[in-house]
């Protein structure tokens, strides 16, 4: 038998590579399948630590669920709604007061966040991005 490629081992084991949910909806290494089974599997984890948890079986650990069901949202998204789930998560990032040089690169992915989504709210300017060919025919 051939063995597990790294994806797969994402895919069957997200806990194991991913700290948060929504780091499985940037990996660029998986498909949208990929990350839909990955997903699948942290709601099942999270869905019996919060059962441990109302049993008193728990170890101390954080829930996710709600962070998972979220991430499962923003696949089934428009591409302008899952933006708009970046920024809010970034944002939310920003709030928690980031290290200095962390800071400033978050403030400089809002920007340029906020900047696309505000494009997608414009149909002309919509219409370049999507039918641009490479990032350097936007600039």
């Amino acid at each position: 038998m051939s063995e597990p490629t790294k994806s797969d081992a994402k895919v069957q084991k997200p806990s194991t590579y991913f700290d948060e949910p929504h780091e499985v909806l940037v990996d660029p290494s998986l498909s949208k399948a990929q990350k839909v089974e990955a997903l699948d599997t942290l709601e099942q984890d999270a869905r019996q630590l919060a059962e441990a948890s109302s049993e008193g079986m728990g170890g101390g650990e954080r829930g996710k669920l709600h962070e998972v069901l979220v991430a499962e949202d923003a696949l089934t998204l428009p591409v302008a709604d899952a933006y708009e789930t970046v920024l809010q998560d970034l944002r939310s990032r920003q709030e928690r007061g980031p290290a200095i040089g962390t800071r400033a690169l978050l403030e400089q992915a809002i920007a340029a966040l906020d900047r696309l989504v505000a494009s997608f709210a414009q149909p002309s300017a919509g219409a370049t991005i999507a039918t641009s060919k490479s990032p350097s025919a936007t600039r």
